[in-house]
């Protein structure tokens, strides 16, 4: 009895060893299994963090690109229940229309061709030309407002931080220097192709309001006496030249740049009320005050007979070059070799 009493009880033993064994073994594996799915969760919510900080970063740089830097920050930082309009009013803008001349008609030509998007491509290829002027720091002031058809509107001086400044037309003499590196850009394009297109360029400046309008599709626009006015200086103007009223004229020359006198000539919406206007073309010639320096403004060294579209185009190309080279790794261009 006793024999058989102790076999039972090593038998029992081996048997409640072996069953703890099994139950030690079947909670490792359930907390290996849980650990693992833990972990995956982790990882599988970092995922989902890093896409949703991606796709913001992405939806914040579609909104930059369609709205200026300022507008965009404020419906960035407005809360959700805020569908207030944005609207803001200025005091000191500069407004430009860029008519590509003849581009219409070339169009239409194309079109009974059957080559209307080979024309679309050329558009697509100027207006790329003009949007890549608007990254170099000389043109920081200059903000894109639209394009219709074969026109580029822009203007500068729409940051409200930077009204009633000491140098309050700072802005419109870059405005001016844009519309020529313009110039410069169109005429580059027109070497590879069989048409010599030129800009019809019209500037004004003043007060205007601007807004944005529109919930799904929403666009940047300014409005006012100054738009049309500067509309009007573009239609009414002459192919390869810039034209500005007297009172831009009169602030254009006081930064230095050389104005011819057109004389008086009939604008629609205005010599009704007002008679003609006395309108006066930019003159690409550098004077020895419309020169420009390092950082894209007025000042600076002669160049010789280049004209101030040629500096001022120089200058971008320049800095372009000076970025791609960066990138590469080679070498740093000093300030001092970009010098005119």
């Amino acid at each position: 009895m006793h024999r058989s009493q102790y076999v039972r009880r090593k038998g029992i033993s081996i048997l409640l060893m072996a069953m703890f064994i099994v139950a030690v073994f079947y909670n490792g594996r359930q907390w290996e299994a849980a650990a693992r799915l833990d972990f995956l969760w982790r990882l599988q919510a970092q995922q989902e963090v890093e896409d949703m900080r991606e796709l913001r970063e992405h939806n914040e740089c579609l909104l930059h690109n369609i709205l200026p830097v300022h507008v965009a920050q404020h419906f960035l930082e407005r809360s959700k229940n805020d569908e207030e309009l944005y609207s803001q009013s200025y005091e000191e803008v500069g407004v430009m229309f860029a008519s590509i001349a003849g581009f219409n008609e070339y169009f239409e030509q194309k079109e009974i061709k059957h080559e209307g998007v080979d024309c679309l491509r050329l558009l697509n290829e100027i207006i790329a030309g003009f949007d890549e002027l608007l990254e170099e720091s000389y043109f920081h002031c200059v903000e894109k407002i639209k394009t219709i058809g074969s026109c580029y509107m822009a203007a500068s001086g729409l940051a409200p931080n930077k009204q009633g400044s000491v140098d309050e037309w700072n802005h419109l003499s870059e405005l001016v220097l844009f519309a020529l590196a313009m110039q410069e850009v169109l005429k580059e394009i027109n070497k590879n192709s069989p048409q010599n297109f030129q800009l019809r360029i019209g500037i004004a400046h003043g007060p205007v309001v601007a807004g944005v309008i529109g919930a799904t599709k929403p666009q940047y626009d300014i409005w006012g006496s100054t738009v049309n006015l500067a509309s009007r200086m573009d239609s009414a103007g002459v192919s390869g030249r810039i034209q500005v009223p007297e009172a831009t004229q009169m602030v254009l020359a006081e930064w230095g740049f050389v104005l011819e006198l057109r004389g008086e000539i009939f604008i629609k919406g205005v010599s009704e009320c007002q008679g003609n206007v006395r309108t006066y073309f930019i003159s690409t010639m550098r004077s020895k005050r419309a020169n420009i320096g390092t950082d894209g403004r007025p000042g600076g060294r002669t160049a010789g007979r280049m004209t101030l579209a040629e500096v001022v185009f120089g200058l971008v190309q320049a800095r372009h070059k000076e970025r791609m080279r960066e990138s590469n790794g080679n070498f740093t261009l000093t300030p001092s070799k970009l010098l005119c």
